[in-house]
């Protein structure tokens, strides 16, 4: 089973542009790591030209830090389509770079042991949240000369009880199999305009992404503090748009077991920053979680 790109030539380039834009957002690696402290990270799933270099600063930290066997990246589901709480089942995802292996083993345990989720590949068919990521993984592995493996799992439903059950689901799958785990929770935050619900902003121009980035950091100062159930109340709170939440949740319950002590937020920026326009304005941020 092959799942093929859904998105590239339009959320990433291909080609030499895709390879010449990794490289410009490296441009400054350190070198690999080994000291594997990092056990999640936070990364937007936007087009690359607008949120590209801020997903590069958790890459660039987990690579410094030591990549793992495993990602478990799970992204929400804007489709609509397939299982709620989709696990791929099996085979390989193609992108510009190669093929990439679905750690099927961990992915039939994690099934099994939430009993909430099912094998399903349909929902990733056209899912762009996780295929954005998996260029980022490629480009540093390579460098690396290292293989990895991936359980992608898309969320249609998401809130503290889900987060809950898959986080403590996947750190059981890890510790059964054996496996060196990293979960990458795929988030954009704040989605602001008269297309996610928001009346037409009026303002001053500049005054605008400042609003976004306050109404995002008192989700952030959650997501910071490990504290699942406080980013939901922040969300519900302010009716915030951020679109991967539940990830955002497995990504604290995993670490917490992992006993991760610290949270970092290492970059952060909005959409604004290069489209210049009021009309729709989205954050984004790069987080990871430490032992």
């Amino acid at each position: 089973m092959i799942r093929y790109p859904a998105v590239a030539g339009q959320f990433y380039p291909t080609g030499d542009e895709l390879t010449e834009m990794l490289e410009r957002f490296f441009s400054d690696l350190g070198e690999e790591g080994s000291k594997r402290r990092i056990t999640a990270g936070v990364v937007p799933h936007a087009g690359y030209v607008f949120s590209g270099y801020t997903a590069s600063r958790t890459y660039k930290a987990i690579y410094e830090d030591g990549l793992p066997e495993t990602f478990v990246i799970l992204g929400p589901n804007h489709t609509g389509m397939g299982s709620p709480i989709a696990v791929y089942p099996e085979g390989e995802w193609e992108t510009p770079l190669g093929r990439v292996k679905v750690d099927d083993e961990m992915a039939k345990a994690i099934v099994e042991l939430s009993n909430i989720a099912d094998l399903d590949d349909l929902a990733h068919r056209y899912e762009h949240s996780i295929e954005v990521q998996l260029p980022f993984i490629q480009y540093l592995a390579d460098l690396a000369g290292k293989d990895f493996t991936i359980v992608p799992i898309t969320l249609g439903i998401q809130d503290e009880d889900i987060a809950e059950t898959l986080g403590k689901a996947v750190y059981e799958a890890s510790q059964s199999l054996g496996r060196d785990v990293i979960v990458i929770a795929s988030t954009d935050f704040m989605h602001y305009g008269y297309f996610y619900g928001y009346v037409p902003f009026t303002g001053r121009a500049e005054e605008l992404p400042n609003m976004v980035k306050e109404w995002d950091m008192r989700v952030i100062r959650r997501i910071l503090d490990f504290d699942v159930k406080g980013m939901f109340e922040e969300i519900r709170a302010m009716n915030h748009t951020m679109c991967g939440p539940g990830g955002v949740g497995v990504g604290i319950v995993y670490s917490k077991l992992m006993d991760a002590v610290e949270a970092e937020l290492l970059h952060y920026t909005t959409s604004f920053e290069v489209s210049r326009s009021t009309d729709a304005i989205v954050g984004y941020a790069s987080i990871v979680m430490r032992r």
